[in-house]
């Protein structure tokens, strides 16, 4: 293998506390070959990498089933580099397809690299099997091994850090239920729809809040009241201009209330919730393109996190009303 250089945009880095630095943990990666050799070269070759900041800790495996077993045990590997032919012709296409299917990770980066492409062709292959990049091995000399782990790795953090803002995003609609008068209703829950919006957006394509409409409300004492918006529509947080909404958006609220069932149709989403006590809560979001089911699955919790803040705000301010009546008869 040749020396070509290596990438520089990645500069090692170190966290600091405060009180002391931290060296950040390494990227594993898992070697998956049947061949010795292989996984000695490529440590070899790879034994000052780093990205962001990490080197690289290695996880060795020689069958498909100490692979399996490996992955079984680990959460954490960011890579795989995987051998097609070991104990049997397709052991590396059956551990793609353990990986994605039964184990159901879809964070690793699985890089298939082969000695022996017409066993496994590389456009059946990249069809049929949820794989990330097809390798011959005569071709990755260490420049082209160095490209791979920088695509890879990059592409496994930003994969990682979607999953962990998702899991944010959730946790923090989750505690709309918690507030406690409408005017922090109206400031966390248009907060909380912008930056869903932002998660949502397809940020990578050059989309942002402003390019796109977005309205929850609730149906209180027979007329819609609008909860949260973006930023380009905060005006509709003025009761007034409810009847302003464009005639599509009326339109698709009003099927919603209808139906009483959210959906999906096109680059539109219309989630609609009902509390047990019969208020019903709407949400309606347009996009530059159709948003998969686990945005949905967000948008419906926020749509019924809303309903639910809202309801018992609602049931709050009635027994305070009834309180101060009581007090002054």
């Amino acid at each position: 293998m040749n020396s070509d250089f290596v990438f520089a945009d990645e500069l090692p880095e170190e966290v600091s506390d405060g009180h002391r630095t931290r060296l950040l943990p390494p990227w594993v990666v898992m070697i998956v070959d049947d061949d010795p050799a292989v996984h000695q070269v490529t440590q070899l070759v790879m034994d000052d990498f780093e990205f962001a900041g990490r080197k690289l800790q290695f996880l060795n495996a020689y069958t498909g089933s100490e692979a399996r077993d490996l992955l079984q045990s680990r959460q954490d590997v960011a890579l795989v580099l995987l051998d097609v032919v070991m104990e049997s012709d397709h052991a590396g296409l059956d551990v793609a397809r353990y990986i994605r299917e039964e184990l159901g990770n879809r964070h690793v980066r699985i890089v298939l690299r082969t000695g022996q492409p017409g066993q496994a062709p590389e456009e059946e292959v990249i069809k049929a099997y949820d794989i990330n990049d097809y390798k011959e091995k005569t071709e990755l000399t260490k420049r082209k091994l160095i490209t791979v782990f920088y695509s890879s790795l990059r592409s496994y953090r930003d994969i990682v850090t979607l999953d962990h803002a998702r899991q944010a995003l959730r946790r923090s609609i989750e505690a709309i239920t918690q507030i406690h008068d409408a005017g922090s209703l109206r400031h966390l829950a248009s907060a909380l729809l912008d930056q869903l919006a932002h998660l949502l957006g397809h940020e990578v394509q050059g989309l942002c809040a402003s390019r796109m409409a977005a309205y929850a409300a609730s149906q209180g004492e027979g007329a819609l009241r609008v909860l949260a918006a973006t930023a380009e529509f905060q005006g509709l947080l003025d009761e007034s201009a409810v009847r302003d909404l464009p005639a599509d958006v009326k339109g698709a609220l009003e099927q919603a209330l209808q139906t009483q069932q959210s959906h999906a149709d096109g680059d539109c989403f219309i989630g609609y919730y009902r509390t047990h006590t019969g208020n019903e809560s709407l949400l309606y979001m347009r996009f530059s393109e159709p948003v998969d089911a686990d945005g949905q699955e967000l948008l419906q919790i926020f749509c019924a996190n809303v309903a639910i803040a809202y309801e018992r705000l609602l049931m709050g301010q009635m027994r305070s009303s009834a309180d101060s009546a009581g007090t002054g008869a």
